[in-house]
């Protein structure tokens, strides 16, 4: 039988979104609750550029997500961008669908990590909808709610690290997993 798990997420991590693309490929994202998650909720809105020293920690982030996972599609960014609306709009995008908002959290996911666009930016966001005919998209009280509880959930298991995988019998993995980790922690 395999395990079912909650996965705690951030769209500004670059181990999540390789962990979440490596979900898909080995399929087992239908085993796995997403849950966003702000690592950084001090980022800015609009992305700031980084300067030096962090941009020289995005470089090494994901140059050790390009060893780690060669088969990834990921670009350098040029900031990290707040990820609260992305986190929002996710959760409205899936109250309406759950596979659509799979694709579209994916999709949002992809425009930072390969095109490098601002998703603390509605706009961006609401573009990302408009290609999923999710035009009347938003993000109301429950939304909020939802991600405000995710977020005390994360905090509350003290990892400080995203992304965490939580199995349905409390067993947890952090950090980007090989295959063959996953594989054994999903009980394949």
């Amino acid at each position: 039988m395999k395990h079912k798990a909650v996965l705690y997420s951030d769209f500004n991590c670059p181990f999540c979104y390789a962990l979440e693309e490596r979900l898909v490929a080995l399929r087992l994202a239908a085993f796995v609750e997403w849950r966003g998650v702000q690592h950084a909720p001090e980022l800015t809105v609009p992305m700031q550029l980084a300067n030096l020293g962090f941009a020289q920690s995005i470089e090494r982030e994901v140059v050790m997500v390009k060893e780690l996972m060669p088969e990834v599609d990921i670009a350098f960014p040029i900031g990290k961008p707040n990820t609260l609306k992305a986190i929002q709009y996710s959760i409205a995008a899936s109250r309406q669908d759950p596979l659509l908002g799979l694709v579209f959290r994916h999709t949002l996911a992809r425009e930072f990590w390969v095109n490098g666009e601002d998703i603390s930016d509605e706009a961006i966001i609401k573009n990302v909808a408009h290609q999923f005919q999710l035009d009347s998209l938003r993000v109301d009280s429950a939304a909020e709610s939802e991600a405000d509880r995710w977020q005390r959930e994360w905090q509350h298991l003290g990892t400080g690290a995203v992304p965490t995988l939580v199995r349905d019998d409390g067993e947890t993995l952090t950090g980007l997993q090989s295959v063959e980790a996953l594989k054994g922690f999903f009980g394949e």
